[in-house]
């Protein structure tokens, strides 16, 4: 990005003088969130030590001007919904309920974003609305720092993490969709309908969530041994597992995997930037084996992972919210149709998600200090399993979030994977089922 489009990107953000739009992702997450659906996800590390809660009130307290475009609430305008600035931070709260329920002003006041204790356990639970993955990551890298460095930890002023006191990059808060859009790229063709996985429900805020702990090494190995990445390797045992339990579907199998947008294409922002690649296989054309999903995906998911291809869709994301008459439909209008059309179109594309954070790179002055990192996938009506990955250490972490009260997605998975000879840890919040 050059000096001009830095400036003007500067100007952007003041400009908004106490409010900032949604990114084109936001906007969708927005209308779909409700007690189900929460768009809420969590990143979260253990510490080797009890969290102290005032030292952590202290650091956020710190630490939250560093990221303005994270110090809003939401409101509702007459065509869009919008953030408005607010002051002050949010306050640390005691883990009591399940992972990942819908932000509740009663107890977490107007944030779109909590930091929940729990003994060993700092977690950040993060509204879509706000951010992705990578800019969860960034500031539970940044509230960690802070919170280590209050306790004596020296941390070097080199290291890759965001400092309370710094000023932001410009380009942090900018909607990086919108920076990309090429109207003259033509629209990518409507996909079709992905199976949806049964199950019955479980009862409302309640989501259940099961974490399987890997040893990297031999996942490492058998990625390298088939030439292809740990998330092609195990977005195709997601595949097979579900085909395993519907051999007779009648529709695709469909895996969406988010890309982080930020290898592809020169930004530093700290809002939602992803789309999503798509794995499949279909089980009308007979049987498959593992070999087989493998090549495939890889494939198919190395054709989609190019700023040629990504173009494409925010070109069709972008363009949406461009259109004339949608943008001056009524947000009271426009906000159930975009629920109705997710769950009847946009995410029926797809059987599940699977989303991996890579591996969690922090200084060695903080790993000594943290034994685990984890994610879990915000929960979803429309698709009732979703998948998240991290790594750390020597090791992977692969969570499960479910609504539905059977087990038996998670239970195929780490099933097959234990009988490809990966032993595997599996912790969960809830038993039985």
């Amino acid at each position: 990005m050059g000096d001009g489009d830095r400036v003007a990107s500067a100007q952007r953000i003041r400009a908004s003088e106490g409010w900032l739009p949604l990114d084109n992702a936001a906007r969708v997450f927005a209308a779909l969130a409700s007690r189900r659906t929460t768009t809420v996800f969590r990143v979260a590390a253990t510490l080797r030590a009890p969290v102290d809660p005032e030292r952590m009130q202290a650091a956020l307290d710190a630490l939250t001007p560093r990221f303005p475009y994270f110090r809003v609430r939401l409101r509702k305008g007459l065509f869009w919904h919008y953030l408005a600035e607010i002051p002050g931070s949010p306050r640390v709260q005691r883990e009591r309920h399940a992972p990942c329920r819908r932000m509740s002003p009663g107890e977490d006041g107007p944030w779109q974003f909590r930091v929940l204790i729990f003994e060993r356990r700092v977690s950040l639970e993060v509204s879509h609305v706000l951010t992705d993955g990578a800019g969860a990551m960034a500031f539970l890298g940044a509230l960690l720092a802070e919170y280590l460095s209050r306790a004596g930890v020296a941390i070097p002023d080199d290291a890759p993490v965001l400092r309370a006191g710094e000023a932001p990059h410009p380009e942090e808060g900018e909607d990086a969709y919108r920076r990309f859009y090429r109207p003259e790229i033509p629209r990518l063709p409507p996909a079709a309908r992905a199976l949806r996985i049964r199950g019955g429900a479980l009862a409302p805020d309640d989501c259940r969530v099961t974490t399987g702990v890997a040893p990297f090494a031999p996942l490492r190995e058998m990625s390298r041994r088939h030439g292809v990445t740990l998330t092609e390797l195990l977005a195709s045992i997601l595949l097979a597992s579900i085909e395993e339990m519907a051999p007779r579907a009648r529709r695709p199998i469909v895996v969406m995997a988010p890309v982080n947008l930020r290898a592809l294409f020169p930004s530093r922002t700290m809002r939602n930037f992803f789309l999503s690649v798509s794995a499949s296989i279909d089980p009308r054309l007979g049987r498959c084996s593992f070999e087989e999903i493998l090549h495939e995906v890889h494939h198919s998911v190395q054709g989609q992972v190019t700023a040629r291809s990504i173009s494409r869709q925010i070109r069709r994301h972008v363009g949406a919210e461009q259109n004339w008459w949608i943008r001056h439909i009524p947000l009271v209008i426009k906000r159930p149709i975009k629920r109705w059309l997710y769950t009847r179109r946009w995410g029926a594309r797809y059987t599940t998600a699977l989303s991996n954070l890579g591996r969690a790179a922090l200084p060695p002055a903080l790993e000594a200090h943290i034994e685990r990192f984890e994610v879990i996938p915000n929960p979803s009506a429309v698709h009732g399993v979703s998948c998240a990955i991290i790594g750390y250490g020597d090791e992977v972490f692969i969570s499960f979030t479910s609504l539905l009260a059977s087990a038996r997605v998670e239970r195929a998975f780490f099933t097959r994977l234990r009988r490809m000879g990966v032993g595997v840890r599996i912790e969960t919040n809830r038993t039985g089922s």
